[in-house]
């Protein structure tokens, strides 16, 4: 079934997710807004205060107590960024009514509760309770600081800040630490009150029910705020050509090894397929051809894998590396790309590669966790495409697109996090 978006009124739409056939039916709210520097750790707090509690249900226990009224509903809240959106996600997943004990329909209780939370907070004087603020400000710190604890992930982060310097796309969604630690509880009440004003909003529904009914409860709801308007996102893929490096040190044992690269194909471009096989070719799985020639044969790292930003025109190579072969290891990593643009690479290499890729399509239906992934950034350029149709565009992709993908991959720069020389483990 292919999912047709239902253009609600407040400049929302609404999304039911097909193939349904999940025990829980779940509804996403998906509030995108342009990341920046100057609002990203304030937008970033607001799912995680506006989940534990609101007006109604003013602590963690009594908002508790209800969603267990409710046959264990649960909440979740996300923060991410696609390209250059910063992405905040607010859910509610609760029985399918052939499982409760009656036969009741949970839905619009589940979506009157998720509503509450969005608000009608519980505020102090037009502001977060200050406690509860304290408590999820820490939690994004340390978040942040998690990431950074994270030598592999701080690496990428670094290298896409050294690829695209200055633009979004290299900012942390959680924000900074000095950004994080300049919130105020009335800040971010001011951030949710233009949230809901600004971003431009998206619901996704699992279930098995007609959508009318809720979207006259969504409708009902936002007609109770001044007008919106939606922040517009100026997308711009355009780059030089240019090659940066750098080097840092810190504590630890092996060095980390990011090359970073622009590709002239992004979402929703025709050709975000071929980029996508030609990727999982290169380093995108077990069998690609920096596993097999540069991790297997040579032993020139740990690990090395490519990942492919198709809305942000990226692809990232990351290995853990001594750092004596470092060197060799990038001209190696380049060594395949060119391998791939000359078509060097066996018919066994580009099915195997088709194989793993298609097999990630196929799961995507394995649970309302994954379908949701699936759909979720899609929901940036409203551009909705099955799992099932995904394969089949995998499927018909050629051998000479793979090729042509990779001749429109440009290298562009070079991040190795090495060990502090006096420093043996960390």
């Amino acid at each position: 079934m292919q999912p047709i978006p239902q253009k609600l009124n407040h400049d929302m739409t609404l999304l039911r997710l097909p193939e349904h056939h999940y025990r829980t039916d779940r509804l996403t709210g998906v509030l995108a807004v342009p990341i920046a520097a100057d609002t990203a750790a304030e937008y970033a707090i607001l799912p995680y205060l506006l989940t534990r509690s609101c007006a109604a249900y003013p602590t963690m226990v009594a908002l508790n107590r209800r969603l267990n009224q409710l046959y264990g509903a649960t909440l979740a809240a996300t923060v991410m960024r696609v390209g250059g959106w910063q992405l905040l996600t607010f859910s509610i997943s609760y029985l399918n009514k052939k499982y409760t004990l009656d036969g009741s329909d949970l839905t619009a209780d589940c979506i009157d509760l998720l509503m509450e939370l969005l608000f009608h907070p519980a505020l102090e004087d037009d502001a977060f309770p200050a406690t509860v603020f304290a408590q999820e400000q820490r939690c994004l710190l340390e978040r942040l600081q998690g990431e950074m604890n994270n030598k592999r992930t701080y690496a990428r982060q670094r290298c896409e800040e050294l690829l695209c310097p200055n633009h979004p796309f290299s900012l942390n969604p959680y924000g900074t630490e000095a950004t994080i630690n300049a919130l105020t509880p009335a800040s971010a009440e001011a951030a949710r009150q233009r949230l809901l004003s600004e971003a431009t909003i998206h619901w996704l529904y699992q279930g098995e029910e007609h959508t009318d009914a809720l979207a006259k409860k969504l409708e009902a709801r936002f007609a109770t705020l001044p007008y919106r308007r939606p922040a517009a996102l100026k997308v711009d893929n355009s780059f030089a050509m240019k090659e940066s490096e750098l080097t840092e040190r810190m504590a630890l044992k092996q060095a980390k090894l990011v090359l970073g690269f622009r590709i002239a194909i992004n979402e929703p471009g025709a050709d975000v397929d071929a980029a996508l096989l030609m990727n999982t070719l290169w380093g995108g799985c077990v069998t690609s051809l920096l596993f097999t020639h540069v991790r297997e044969e040579q032993s020139l790292c740990y690990y090395c894998a490519s990942m492919y930003d198709r809305f942000q025109s990226t692809i990232l190579v990351d290995s853990g590396v001594e750092e004596s072969d470092a060197e060799k290891a990038k001209t190696e990593i380049l060594k395949q790309l060119e391998a791939i643009r000359e078509g060097n690479f066996s018919d066994d290499e580009l099915e195997a590669a088709r194989r793993a890729l298609i097999q990630r399509y196929t799961a995507a239906g394995d649970n309302p966790d994954a379908l949701e992934a699936y759909y979720l950034p899609q929901t940036i350029f409203e551009n909705y495409i099955t799992p099932d149709e995904k394969r089949s565009r995998i499927l018909a992709v050629t051998k000479e697109d793979v090729c042509r993908a990779a001749r429109l991959t440009h290298f562009d720069s070079t991040y190795l996090l090495a060990p502090e020389q006096e420093v043996t483990a960390q």
